[in-house]
């Protein structure tokens, strides 16, 4: 299954989870659609982009990779890269929230929320600035993602059986990523391991003759669906947040006498808990849509122009927003961001060439690890662009983006022999 397919059924997930949204709070249909349509835009010159370019089978035209650097490493090397894996994971979390491995499992034994704890250290330390000695545990952080996103990528999409030493590696180098969730209390790492693994299941038969998904994938995904929504409920618990249906929240409300929470209670009240993370970024854009965008011609220009809400109004559309509806903590989504940057028909030229380099990089380089990497990479901000900030919210992820850019433009205007 190739990375449009993937998104598509991202897109349905969105769409099926709001309409329940709709069908457990005070929204309707027409205050959430003109978010639905964009994203729905989104998708469409996104699949331009991917078709204009045409190609061979993937398995007819793909490279060889039996020169990968890592799927030909020793059990050695790779015993090396994970023991670096688990050091770097303990050396972040200390440093970002001043825990040791004991700290961490002492506190979640006696139920002391280890999320306060980081933000309580984090503020502390002012670990939100810029600092020299902050650049290695940054580069320590761009190691533990790289290692996982390209090591489940070579491992899961490129070869059709993998030992069982190489099953134990790629759990340790999880378990390593997964452990600075935990030691902060959030459950946005998992969330990235959620993705790659559904995405790496899926793409595997994008390189086999079956011509549908086999049962076994879906209910692997449904399980692993299901238990993200268990750790991230979780999560909510631990930090003392209790779901309490009575109180008054501002713009978005739970309604009890709606038609999910009279017939499926239980579900009703998981959608409205996740509504923050994955509910609102709908809400937001369509607030945009209908109360600044098309509310005069000057913000609807404004909207379709780089920067043009600054040129017209001298306000962001963060700033803007942030008057019109309470935002707290919660992300902008990646769709607004990028119309205030670039304007929206900037933002569709961007969606066009994600999906033109998606399968021209298919094509120049075939199956290799380097372009699942990317496909990946292509696969978060598609699904960030609804609802909110998953891949540049933190420097890792950025540099993996600097990386792979480079990455490609040496390999295409300056040395095309380099795979990686």
């Amino acid at each position: 299954m190739d990375v449009k397919k993937i998104i598509k059924i991202f897109y349905i997930g969105y769409t099926v989870y709001m309409i329940m949204v709709i069908g457990t709070t005070n929204l309707t249909f027409l205050m959430i659609f003109p978010s639905i349509a964009l994203m729905w835009i989104n998708y469409f010159v996104f699949s331009i982009g991917y078709n204009i370019k045409k190609t061979k089978r993937l398995s007819e035209s793909a490279h060889k990779y039996s020169n990968n650097w890592l799927l030909n490493r020793k059990r050695f090397s790779l015993l090396l890269i994970a023991v670096f894996s688990i050091l770097f994971s303990i050396a972040v979390v200390y440093y970002y929230t001043g825990q040791t491995p004991i700290d961490v499992f002492t506190n979640l034994a006696n139920n002391i929320s280890v999320y306060y704890v980081y933000q309580n250290y984090f503020r502390a330390q002012e670990r939100y600035l810029f600092s020299i000695t902050k650049i290695p545990f940054v580069l320590m952080l761009f190691y533990l993602k790289f290692i996982l996103f390209y090591s489940y990528v070579s491992f899961l999409v490129m070869k059709e059986n993998i030992t069982l030493f190489e099953k134990f590696y790629l759990l340790i180098i999880a378990l390593s990523y997964i452990y600075i969730g935990v030691a902060r209390g959030t459950s946005f790492e998992f969330f990235e391991l959620l993705t790659l693994v559904i995405y790496v299941m899926f793409s595997r038969y994008r390189y086999k003759k079956q011509a549908l998904i086999s049962t076994k994938a879906v209910i692997i995904s449904l399980i692993l669906g299901s238990l993200g929504v268990y750790i991230f409920i979780g999560g909510i618990n631990a930090r003392g947040v209790q779901f309490d249906p009575s109180i008054l929240r501002p713009e978005v409300n739970y309604n009890p006498n709606r038609w999910l929470p009279t017939l499926f209670p239980l579900l009703a009240t998981i959608v409205f808990r996740m509504y923050d993370y994955f509910g609102f970024g709908f809400f937001y854009v369509s607030k945009y849509v209908s109360d600044v965008w098309f509310s005069s011609l000057g913000n609807f220009v404004s909207g379709i122009l780089p920067l043009g809400y600054q040129a017209y109004s001298g306000d962001s559309i963060r700033d803007i927003m942030g008057n019109l509806i309470y935002i707290g903590v919660r992300w902008h989504p990646d769709f607004a961001l990028l119309v205030n940057n670039v304007g929206y028909l900037g933002l569709l030229w961007i969606c066009f060439l994600m999906g033109f380099f998606s399968k021209y990089f298919c094509i120049i380089e075939g199956k290799s690890p380097i372009v699942e990497l990317t496909n990946y990479i292509i696969l978060l901000q598609m699904i960030s662009l609804p609802v909110g900030n998953f891949l540049f919210t933190s420097s890792a992820s950025k540099l993996i983006v600097m990386f792979l850019s480079l990455y490609w433009f040496w390999r295409l205007f300056i040395n095309r022999g380099i795979i990686l």
